[in-house]
């Protein structure tokens, strides 16, 4: 059937192609994208080895061919796994691929006994993309990681449709019915709709691969390269809407690093480097935030919802305090380096976040003339008493 032949070349092709644009992609995706690229050229290499090894003996072409499709189909399953962040389960699953393998081996070698063959590889095939789908459904938030969780059960659906057909139309040791089943139109259409299903699975694995694109150069764009915290454009894409008009309640927290100029002239910029990723893990780890912030330099802002002031002024204490603790010999800086802070709230009257930031920056202008390292509230009277020993100056 000449159109038999000609899907035959189209659909390595297709499938060859689709793997490559995986592993091209998979610089920018979330380590799910090379499984993906490796699984489609298995699945291309399948499809591919009866026309490449046509010299080679039916079941020596056979069991060659089983190799790249259980590898594919293991591979598929390892970049689901892999893309939603779940166990992958590899012990289990390699033990159950190899020992599915040998079965089919068997009727390969052994039995020459082509419809158990079919019926067992196909079977065993759909088992494991579907422990994989099983595995990740649940955890499938966005709109093309549910499509491409129901694109992979498609598949498993599909898979099982034609095994049953293939058993209910063909009957144990009889190669007439068998040979005229494979042979028939009937059959054709159905490997039809598995490569057309298998496509369409890969148009959902591209888009996923696609949207982790977009996310990662977004995400990136919003992002302090140095510290991984928000930017001042990702500060404010993080903050919560306002409602009502009027913006929602939190606390706003500006932090700024003290003598921080001198900490650079002193011990060079790439200790000034790790002092400022220093404060960040501080932050991150103290602050219960929705949104932090290095607006640059040595400022740091951060929003906390639904927290009052006092509650805020403990926490940036707590990280005051973690901060002025911390060594950096390693890096060449001696001494102890500190941090101020300055803690506002949002107002009923406040239409955004840059009003009780205003107020806070002005708390941290009165921490810093007060003499540093030092954590300033609204609304608080300003701190007396000498200032604290200055260690890096």
């Amino acid at each position: 059937m000449e159109q038999t032949d000609n899907f035959s070349y189209l659909l390595p092709f297709i499938f060859l192609v689709f793997g490559s644009i995986f592993l091209i992609a998979d610089r920018w995706s979330d380590g799910s994208a090379r499984y993906w690229g490796l699984g489609y050229i298995s699945a291309a290499l399948g499809f591919a080895f009866p026309i490449l090894a046509y010299a080679l003996p039916l079941p020596a072409q056979a069991v060659l061919s089983n190799v790249f499709f259980y590898a594919a189909f293991f591979l598929y399953g390892h970049a689901m796994l892999v893309r939603f962040r779940r166990p992958t389960l590899l012990l289990p699953r390699l033990l159950f691929t190899l020992t599915a393998f040998a079965v089919v081996c068997w009727f390969i070698l052994v039995e020459e006994d082509l419809r158990s063959q079919l019926a067992i590889g196909d079977s065993s095939l759909a088992v494991l993309l579907g422990i994989a789908i099983v595995s990740v459904w649940r955890f499938a938030k966005s709109a093309i990681d549910r499509l491409l969780v129901v694109m992979a059960s498609m598949v498993v659906l599909e898979t099982a449709i034609r095994v049953t057909a293939l058993l209910v139309s063909t009957s144990a040791g009889n190669f007439d019915s068998l040979d005229q089943f494979l042979s028939s139109e009937y059959a054709f259409l159905m490997q039809m709709a598995a490569s057309i299903v298998g496509f369409i699975m890969a148009l959902a694995v591209l888009g996923s691969v696609v949207s982790d694109v977009v996310m990662g150069h977004r995400d990136a764009a919003c992002r302090d390269p140095l510290t991984g915290l928000f930017n001042r454009r990702g500060f404010e894409l993080a903050l919560p809407e306002a409602k009502g008009g009027a913006f929602p309640a939190g606390a706003v927290i500006v932090g700024d690093i003290d003598y921080f100029k001198q900490v650079n002239d002193r011990f060079g910029h790439a200790a000034g480097d790790h002092v400022i990723i220093g404060f960040a893990q501080i932050l991150r780890a103290n602050l219960r935030s929705v949104a932090i912030a290095r607006f640059g330099g040595e400022e740091f802002v951060s929003f906390l919802p639904g927290i009052g002031r006092m509650e805020a002024a403990d926490m940036v204490e707590k990280a005051r305090f973690g901060f002025a603790a911390m060594s950096w010999q390693d890096h060449g800086v001696d001494g102890m380096i500190t941090a101020s802070f300055g803690v506002s709230a949002t107002a009923p009257g406040d239409h955004s976040v840059h009003d009780a930031l205003a107020r806070a920056d002005a708390c941290l202008y009165t921490a810093k003339n007060s003499g540093r390292n030092r954590v300033v509230t609204e609304g608080q009277r300003p701190p007396e008493g000498p200032p604290p020993l200055r260690i890096v100056s």
